[in-house]
């Protein structure tokens, strides 16, 4: 029978110790890079929900329509405003994402916002000029 130098018994079980130190560090380090991916999809969401309002607004809509297309868009759980400078208008989406209620991410607490701007359509400017 093959007898096992000194040096290599020396090292057995550390692989195990190894991975307990190691493992708790990755599983974080997921745990992160998932919440990450998951505010850079809901950054996308509201970036066109914004968008979307901003759309309608343009086309001559009026606010609540604008509200509702940035919901639908984006999921009820925005805040939505809706701002005019001259023949602009400016909308703003937010939405706060919270990954859990308890645990070791429970205090964190990501906002993403999504903003827009555009231009009334032409005869909605005229009609805006016109009037008194």
């Amino acid at each position: 029978m093959p007898t096992r130098s000194p040096r290599l018994r020396g090292d057995r079980g550390s692989v195990t110790a190894e991975t307990a130190v190691v493992l708790p560090v990755i599983v974080v380090l997921a745990v992160v890079l998932a919440f990450v991916g998951l505010a850079g999809a809901q950054q996308v969401r509201v970036d066109a929900s914004a968008r979307a309002a901003a759309r309608e607004l343009a086309r001559g809509e009026d606010e609540a329509a604008a509200v509702e297309a940035a919901r639908q868009a984006a999921g009820s759980a925005v805040d939505v405003s809706v701002s005019r400078d001259g023949p602009w208008v400016h909308v703003e989406v937010t939405r706060t994402l919270r990954p859990a209620a308890q645990g070791m991410l429970a205090g964190l607490e990501v906002e993403v916002t999504g903003r827009a701007v555009a231009r009334l359509e032409p005869q909605l400017v005229a009609a805006a000029g016109a009037s008194p």
